[in-house]
């Protein structure tokens, strides 16, 4: 493999910079829209496209496919295989956030916050790099948000595990269960949810039928295999269900209420939040259920019902292209090209990949993660030489900030959470804060659509998807700024003592600055940084001069200052 020097999605800085997006745009293009891995053979006798021939190929990499990656970790990939890679990352044992909570803090002492903070703690701190970052990836496809609750972080936790727990494993199996939890239940409104009432009009709460086919496995139009929509004799796209299936599989989602001793609220067990949620029959509806050409025969039970329907829509044809492309915008490419998205969805269909260099990954069975989420990291698209000036992915400011923290500050001395306040519990803000926060979105749509175009910018007039563009504008990027610069400069107390910055490698360089820059060139965006960008900062390093009397300070003054150019440079900003 040869090293690629960056490029992503034509756009310029000010594009990723100052687009206006603050929410608006098109929504028009399609929004579609644990596994055994099988023992490595002999290696071939020939180096495979995804072998780590370089540094620079291996940090390249683990930006793209993890969370980035401290030096020993790049020493460690280099001459591998991308492949060998994924799969020691994936035999890692998912570690359980809801037990690390109950280990540190007191019963019904854990708030959202600290639930919060612990889902930065292993996105900067955790070796399992891979399933921490899918993980997250998949929270902002089953979306559930903390933002109105407070003494929830045991519950929210059990959720996160949900994700954690099934990052490598079957589709189907998450599926099933997201809808049994309680948090899910409550959030999409069908938590309590009764079966209809002809006296009183009452009729099922539709909240979670409509957002499980919009959202979480269908979409709104038809797709072909390669995620563009499917268009009917008037050329236009195919609706994949209407308001009368809405009102069907709405009849399924009835009779359910926390664990307990019955149905009452009152009853519910102390950790009923932490369970599955129970079905009582008697609440649910006892009609027939048609749904997408399916239909559940009246009478049927509330646990039998669900579990129909889940295959029913899990059966879609849509599924494999929806969820598929989806995961490469998360990934690798905000507007991935149509084949790309077809060979991911043929690995989701398949339930197989294979990469170039013979390793074999998932179970054979539809749905599987494992297979999918190889598709998309040792795609040929990823690792070749071709350059497409719609490839590339941009970043999101949570990876960003990640990748930073990782890289100098990793939370090896101090937990995050120890019962005090920290800045990470909430990084929402676009003003003071990076405008987005794990499982905090301001709804079920998440901070970005996947479909979105952002208006008045290259890749909006080229008609390309950006979803991450929906959540940077020039104020939401100004806080950015903010941010990393009170960070990088320790301005703001709540920092002390947790995630301490440690810039001594720079420091020690500051004298230099075309090798300081070339240090910071391969920490943070694999040698990526054009010369333009270069140029730039050697004038401003050059312009801080470093004085006989104060000469240890100049130094970091001019390390903080190379780093926080780096950290908004437009290269930084995205993937290539």
């Amino acid at each position: 493999m040869s090293f690629r020097p960056a490029r992503f999605l034509i756009l310029g800085a000010s594009a990723l910079v100052l687009a206006a997006c603050g929410g608006g745009g098109s929504d028009s293009a399609p929004t579609p829209t644990p596994s055994v891995v099988t023992p490595p053979p002999p290696p071939p006798a020939a180096d495979s496209m995804t072998k780590m021939d370089t540094r620079a190929e291996s940090a390249r990499f683990l930006r793209i496919a993890g969370l980035g990656a401290d030096d020993a970790v790049v020493t460690a990939l280099t001459d591998a295989d991308a492949a060998d890679w994924l799969i020691n990352q994936m035999a890692i044992a998912p570690q359980s956030y809801l037990d690390e909570l109950s280990s540190r803090l007191v019963e019904d002492d854990a708030k959202n916050r600290d639930s919060s903070m612990l889902i930065y703690e292993r996105l900067i701190g955790s070796d399992a790099q891979l399933r921490t970052r899918m993980a997250f990836a998949l929270s902002q496809l089953f979306v559930i948000s903390d933002r109105d609750d407070f003494n929830r972080g045991y519950d929210l936790a059990n959720y996160y595990d949900i994700l954690n727990r099934n990052a490598f494993g079957n589709y189907r199996e998450l599926m099933g269960e997201i809808t049994s939890n309680p948090m899910m239940g409550d959030y999409l409104t069908y938590l309590y949810n009764q079966k209809g009432d002809p006296r009183t009009g009452r009729q099922p709460d539709e909240n979670y039928a409509r957002e499980l086919l919009q959202l979480f496995s269908i979409g709104l139009v038809e797709l072909n295999m390669d995620g563009t929509a499917k268009t009917g004799a008037d050329g236009n796209p195919i609706e994949t269900y209407g308001n009368d299936d809405v009102v069907g599989l709405a009849r399924v989602f009835t009779g359910y209420a926390l664990a307990g001793t019955s149905y009452r609220w009152r009853d519910r067990f102390a950790d009923a939040w932490r369970r599955p949620m129970t079905m009582y029959d008697e609440y649910h509806s006892e009609l027939e259920k048609s749904f997408l050409g399916t239909t559940i025969a009246a009478g049927t039970p509330g646990e039998q019902s669900i579990e129909a329907a889940l295959d029913a829509i899990f059966a879609h044809p849509n599924v494999a292209p929806f969820v598929s492309r989806q995961l490469i915008q998360r990934f690798t490419a905000s507007h991935p090209q149509p084949d790309y998205v077809e060979r991911v969805a043929t690995a989701f269909e398949t339930g197989r990949y294979t990469s170039e260099n013979n390793r074999t990954f998932g179970t054979g069975e539809r749905g599987d993660l494992s297979a999918t989420l190889a598709a998309v990291l040792l795609d040929e698209s990823v690792h070749d030489d071709v350059r497409l000036s719609s490839e590339g992915k941009v970043r999101e400011p949570v990876l960003k900030f990640t990748q930073f923290a990782r890289e100098y500050a990793k939370p090896a001395t101090k937990r995050l959470v120890d019962g005090e306040w920290n800045r990470l519990a909430d990084t929402s803000d676009p003003i003071e804060g990076l405008g987005q926060s794990p499982m905090k979105s301001p709804s079920v749509f998440n901070f970005y659509r996947p479909g979105h175009v952002a208006p008045g910018t290259q890749t909006g007039e080229a008609g390309l998807t950006a979803p991450e563009l929906q959540i940077v504008g020039s104020a939401s990027a100004l806080g950015y700024v903010n941010w990393m610069s009170d960070y990088i400069t320790r301005r703001d107390d709540h920092w002390e003592g947790t995630l301490i910055p440690d810039f001594s490698q720079e420091v020690a360089l500051a004298d230099d600055p075309a090798a300081m820059i070339d240090l910071i060139d391969m920490r943070l965006t694999a040698g990526g940084l054009s010369q333009d960008t270069r140029t730039a900062m050697t004038e401003v390093i050059d312009a801080l001069p470093i004085r006989e009397n104060n000469a240890d300070t100049d130094r970091l003054s001019r390390a903080r200052m190379a780093i926080l150019m780096a950290v908004t440079s437009p290269e930084y900003m995205a993937l290539d």
